[in-house]
């Protein structure tokens, strides 16, 4: 049983997102009260937590680098990877030479050492060794990454691997404590921060506590702006390759798909975003969940396309990468939606002034 096909975790958002008078009827009031003991015991481990890095302060990164840790509070996707896409962009565009830094959940590179993905190497790193955001961040930017838990010695290799960096973004690195940051970037998309509790009561990483302590806040939909850029076939990604072609104009992508039967997937934290942009692009599919990080999504897709039910299966890019290599039959009849992220222009220029004064 997958977490998103579990009756618990299904209902917990529920808990955490729906006002007062509806969250109180979601669980009962002695399994409320047992989620709210766990949470004050998270609470503790996160204080806990909190002194030891007061006493073993977080590494620096050598003079001329910059650390932008790029997060959020909640658990689950709220824009933090389009966030850190956009950053990039507007690195690379200002001259200044960029990488990444990230956990890569549900990776091998996760519970192992540093694993680095350079240029040119994408060929040779299946996504499920770095993860698929991480492998999607490469992808998309061109950029090296090291991936792996401790982000200091992330850092270490990928200065070993490229010494000329000036910028590093840590992507959903608000967490963590390894690694010190000069930007702490808060992305906060249109659920804020929920009922204001910590897990399990609550959807919090850690308390909310005085926002001030974050550089920059990021609301998605405003300072955030994302916005539909074209079709990726799936294709060449089943074929190994990392360049994806020409891009399908949205427009000629909704005229081509129209009158035919479509299944449209999302295996990330809020499928029902990807559904409702699909559906106001005018397009009529039939919609299927799946876990965020869901490793079978390529296999489990191919299987739905087999039964013969479905013309073309669309999906987000982010489930796309996990197609790469795969050579499945599907791929043939499978596109992936394009998001282009843009930062507030306010924003990026007093990052990018940052660098000016280091």
């Amino acid at each position: 049983m997958t977490p998103r096909e579990n009756p618990f975790v299904r209902r917990l958002p529920q808990l955490w997102f729906s006002p007062p008078a509806q969250a109180r009827r979601v669980f009962s009031p002695a399994l409320r009260g047992l989620l709210a003991v766990l949470s004050q015991l998270y609470q503790l481990g996160w204080q806990a937590r909190k002194l030891w890095f007061w006493v073993f302060k977080p590494r620096k990164a050598p003079t001329g680098v910059r650390v932008i840790a790029v997060g959020n509070l909640i658990v689950g996707g709220a824009g933090k990877t389009p966030c850190a896409l956009a950053l990039a962009k507007a690195f690379k565009e200002a001259g200044i030479a960029c990488g990444f830094i990230s956990r890569g959940y549900r990776s091998q590179a996760e519970h192992h050492g540093p694993t680095v993905a350079l240029p040119g190497q994408l060929e040779r790193t299946p996504p499920d060794s770095i993860g698929d955001e991480s492998w999607l961040l490469a992808w998309r930017t061109g950029l090296p990454i090291a991936v792996g838990k401790n982000r200091w010695r992330c850092l270490q290799a990928l200065l070993t691997a490229r010494p000329g960096l000036q910028a590093v973004i840590l992507d959903d690195g608000l967490q963590q404590r390894s690694l010190a940051s000069d930007e702490q970037i808060l992305v906060i998309d249109e659920r804020q921060f929920g009922n204001g509790k910590c897990l399990p009561a609550g959807p919090l990483r850690e308390p909310v506590g005085d926002l001030r302590r974050f550089s920059t806040r990021v609301r998605r939909g405003q300072e955030l702006a994302l916005q539909p850029g074209g079709w990726v076939p799936l294709g060449p990604l089943a074929s190994g390759l990392e360049a994806s072609g020409e891009l399908l104009d949205i427009d000629a992508g909704v005229q081509r798909f129209c009158g035919r039967r479509i299944l449209a997937a999302a295996g990330i934290a809020e499928p029902q975003r990807f559904f409702d942009e699909l559906r106001g692009l005018g397009i009529s599919f039939e919609s299927l969940a799946l876990a965020d990080h869901e490793i079978r999504l390529a296999h489990l897709l191919h299987e739905r396309w087999k039964t013969g039910q479905y013309d073309v299966v669309l999906m987000t890019e982010k489930d796309a990468v996990k197609f790469f290599n795969t050579r499945l039959d599907v791929c043939g009849h499978a596109w992936a939606l394009r998001q282009e992220p843009r930062l507030d222009p306010t924003v990026v220029s007093r990052l990018i002034d940052g660098f000016k004064t280091t």
